[in-house]
């Protein structure tokens, strides 16, 4: 059956459910268009169209059936898309965004399905790239995950109900190979608080075989996630740990925040990905950035943010440094429609993890052909 037939099939049979079964089924979704300038892309200036850029274009169906005393069954079905051609996201999936149902109680829910880790889910919110700078401000390769580059399929999700400001909550991935219980799953948890203007989070996740288990790659091709420098040529790793932390205070118009994430890329060369530099031991990116939003009006904001990325020596090669800075603004035109021109600058230096020369490459833009890059973008965003 084509996408589109499936898709208007499932919107037929979601408009049933509300009907017949008195459930609250919503239709959603994004769609971001900007023009973007892009310096030293690939060898030379880039003028294009981008979609997606402050959020990713989508739309899903959401649904939740009260089942009484606290209970309710909830779904999410969300599928990412190009609106410049209409191509399906998250490597062609029909609902790679997100494809899940569960149970909802009084004490939390219990999900099962195609979900996000707590990376993106708890810490993401403090850094701009996923909050309020867009994609070009994910900081270098979004190799923390804070912007959703994968998702955990095969997932068992539970997250609290916030109590007193607090959340946390649990995730494991199960594998699916015959025979072993541990190879491509992945285990992680969370935590987060809020009160009065603080808030803050913490995640870990241990991912086993990375490069197949969530880079959607094979034992001899790198997925098609990993398309960052400073760390694509670490997927040959046995295993992935991801420590973050987030934080962030607002007091009147102004947001402070910031995020913490240790990356560790472990058994270089025992894994399921391609090794061309040979490298065994482990691979390790440091990264921290600082970022402040102020609000003029509840319409109109403007932000900036710094991020430090470290890559660390591995297999004599001498590692990396990133620096990136994101500056701009967000005007809103009504509840559902904003407008936005933002800028974004990166340099780095040393040498990148496949061996060469670092270059510089804002997150889900090519490779510059220089150790600098600069990316300005305006563009429109609607949710309807």
């Amino acid at each position: 059956m084509k996408p589109t037939r499936a898709l208007l099939s499932i919107a037929c049979c979601c408009a049933a459910i509300s009907a017949h079964a008195q459930s609250n089924v919503t239709l959603y979704g994004i769609i971001d268009e900007a023009f973007q300038y892009t310096t030293n892309q690939a060898g030379g200036h880039a003028y294009q169209l981008a979609s997606g850029t402050l959020s990713a274009s989508r739309f899903g169906f959401r649904g939740r059936e009260d089942l009484g005393s606290g209970y309710a069954a909830i779904f999410q079905l969300e599928n990412g898309f190009n609106a410049n051609t209409g191509k399906l996201g998250q490597n062609g999936r029909l609902f790679g965004r997100q494809s899940w149902v569960g149970i909802s109680t009084p004490y939390g829910a219990v999900t099962l399905g195609r979900q996000y880790d707590f990376e993106t889910t708890f810490v993401g919110p403090f850094e701009s790239g996923y909050a309020w700078s867009g994609g070009p401000g994910t900081q270098p390769g979004d190799n923390n995950n804070m912007n959703a580059s994968f998702r955990l399929n095969n997932a068992v999700k539970f997250v609290s109900n916030p109590y007193h400001g607090l959340t946390v909550g649990a995730v494991y991935s199960f594998g699916g190979t015959p025979g072993s219980v541990t190879n491509n799953s992945t285990y992680g948890a969370g935590i987060t608080y809020t009160i009065g203007g603080f808030a803050a989070a913490a995640s870990y996740s241990h991912i086993d075989h990375p490069n197949t288990s969530v880079y959607d790659g094979t034992n001899t091709t790198t997925g098609v996630t990993v398309s960052g420098l400073s760390y694509s040529g670490f997927v040959s790793a046995k295993s992935l740990q991801i420590s973050a932390l987030g934080a962030s205070y607002t007091f009147g118009n102004s947001t402070i925040g910031g995020t913490f994430s240790n990356v560790d890329f472990g058994k270089l060369g025992s894994g399921s990905g391609p090794n061309p530099e040979g490298y065994s031991g482990t691979g390790v990116l440091n990264t921290g950035e600082i970022n402040y939003l102020y609000h003029f009006t509840p319409a109109f904001s403007a932000g900036t943010a710094f991020i430090y990325t470290r890559v660390n020596s591995t297999g004599g090669a001498p590692g990396a440094i990133y620096r990136q800075i994101d500056i701009g603004t967000t005007y809103s035109l009504s509840k559902r429609t904003d407008v936005y021109v933002w800028a974004y600058g990166q340099n780095a230096s040393g040498t990148n993890s496949v061996g060469g020369p670092a270059v510089a490459q804002l997150a889900f833009t090519s490779a510059s052909s220089t150790d600098k890059q600069l990316a300005v973008v305006a563009g429109i965003r609607h949710r309807f």
